[in-house]
């Protein structure tokens, strides 16, 4: 079953912090485990760990079980949990809302799901193309730069199409972007809410969006993106600013964020250059829990629940603004 290596680490030390760490995971996920301990070493632990493999498998998380030396050389288990789900773009596109400002019948749905996006930016840290020092903001100058430079060489029409397209994600984006910055504005959605009257079924997919955010917010008012975000690379924690500082893994803060459009002449571009850009790195970064059990822990709480429900959110909101009548 089995073949030692050479050099193994000493036996007592080793069960000794094994199973101590061990019975500190297991009251940690409530787990009922086996006794492998009269089976001869490494082998217990071998098969101890297997078993903890399988039963930390969950249907909505993904866990990772690793057997680590911590700096006073103690044996510690840990378990780094994130998502099960396949990296994707989550960009928000805001012209939708800002045609919706410009039709009066359409005024309180774009007064609502405009206070959604002023919660998604200020509260919970979603990067906004308009502003400076974003990805999505440098992205757009690329198109610029692209659209001047290739001037000559465009067919007739071509380059005033694409300058009104950019020109108008640009007017549009700052549009919606000061009426998400009134003082003030985000914190009517729930009056927003209780006075809006949904009649399409847009509407009242609109309504369920903003009642979801809501509820969101007042369950966790100081949480947002970034509270577990992690490097890939070395699972260290980050912040915001730390994201502009690596370029070996997509950021949080690059594959998800506001943009102007998804379906004008200009899009298909601009996620070339997104996808051209992300290709070249080899990972992506994802909110993540490391538990180290050196100690007791408390009872399992999913602590990633908040950031799923935040991505669903995002989710369903594209997908509403994608399919606007």
């Amino acid at each position: 079953m089995y073949e030692p290596a050479r050099e193994l680490p000493e036996k007592k030390a080793t069960e000794g912090d094994f199973y101590k760490s061990l019975s500190y995971l297991k009251k940690h996920y409530g787990l009922d485990l086996c006794t492998y301990r009269n089976l001869p070493y490494p082998y217990n632990i071998l098969m101890a760990e297997r078993e903890v493999n399988k039963k930390l498998k969950s249907k909505t998380r993904y866990r990772e079980l690793l057997i680590l030396k911590q700096e006073d050389n103690q044996i510690s288990l840990t378990v780094k949990e994130t998502f099960k789900r396949e990296f994707g773009l989550y960009y928000v596109p805001v012209m939708p809302i800002y045609e919706m400002w410009q039709k009066p019948e359409q005024q309180a749905c774009a007064e609502l799901l405009t206070a959604v996006c002023a919660y998604l930016h200020i509260e919970a840290g979603i990067s906004y193309y308009r502003e400076e020092d974003t990805y999505m903001y440098y992205n757009y100058e690329i198109l610029n730069d692209w659209i001047e430079d290739d001037q000559g060489d465009m067919e007739e029409g071509d380059y005033e199409r694409q300058k009104h397209a950019l020109d108008k994600a640009k007017k549009y984006g700052d549009f919606i972007l000061e009426k998400m910055m009134a003082n003030g504005f985000r914190q009517s959605l729930d009056s927003l809410i209780a006075n809006f009257q949904a009649v399409t079924e847009f509407e009242k997919t609109s309504l369920e969006i903003a009642v979801n955010t809501w509820k969101l917010w007042q369950t966790n008012p100081e949480t947002h993106l970034y509270k577990h975000g992690n490097n890939p690379c070395n699972g260290e924690e980050m912040n915001e600013d730390d994201y502009y500082n690596d370029d070996n893994f997509v950021g949080l803060n690059e594959y998800i964020g506001f943009i102007g459009s998804t379906n004008d002449v200009m899009s298909d571009t601009l996620f070339n250059i997104v996808n051209n850009d992300f290709n070249e790195r080899p990972a992506f970064q994802e909110p993540q829990i490391n538990t180290f059990f050196n100690e007791p822990m408390p009872a399992y709480t999913d602590q990633l629940a908040y950031e799923d429900k935040l991505l669903e959110l995002i989710t369903d909101l594209c997908t509403l603004l994608y399919n606007q009548p």
